[in-house]
């Protein structure tokens, strides 16, 4: 895949990144709190910025993952990101997302992560996702219960010792449970 695919949702348009979204990505990257919830490195300066969109090029281009930047009605920057991992049999991605603070508890991280889900089953033919989050990441846990996701393992990050949680969605359950949302 060479280019990323523009999705859209009721409130929310999903676009490729670029070097216009490096402050925002900057601003949400510095929010510590925000930070070790998506068990993100805080970076030192915006310089870093440049590295971050590099790597989400590269990464495309290389069919390694799709990133998304996240779009809202009314708001000049980007709200945050969503990325598709894929596995190495291609059949599978793992699913990350993050928002700005602003814009926790508005249900947009549930609408982003619907709409990259159905992307991932119906364009993409994937036959499943997962995803992680940290245990007291209480939006993200339930964003995963919202869209089907099936918990299999409570594990310790062994990079920052924190307690997490992985999910796993199936295309067949994932399919059903999107279209009963629809």
């Amino acid at each position: 895949m060479k280019t990323v695919p523009r999705l859209t949702t009721a409130r929310l348009v999903l676009r490729a990144p670029g070097e216009r979204d490096i402050p925002a990505w900057f601003a949400r990257a510095t929010d510590v709190e925000s930070a070790s919830l998506a068990g993100d490195p805080v970076p030192d300066d915006i310089s870093a910025g440049a590295r971050w969109l590099a790597l989400a090029r590269r990464r495309l281009a290389e069919g390694k993952a799709i990133k998304w930047s996240i779009d809202q009605a009314g708001v000049s920057d980007a709200i945050g990101t969503i990325t598709l991992s894929f596995a190495a049999d291609a059949k599978a991605a793992a699913l990350g997302f993050v928002l700005g603070r602003a814009h926790w508890g508005q249900g947009l991280g549930s609408e982003a992560a619907r709409e990259v889900v159905r992307h991932a089953f119906e364009t993409l033919a994937l036959e499943q996702v997962t995803a992680e989050a940290a245990a007291r990441n209480a939006a993200s846990l339930r964003i995963m219960a919202k869209l089907g996701f099936r918990h299999v393992e409570s594990f310790i990050d062994e990079a920052d010792g924190e307690r997490c949680e992985r999910f796993v969605l199936d295309a067949d359950v994932g399919t059903s449970v999107l279209a009963n949302q629809a």
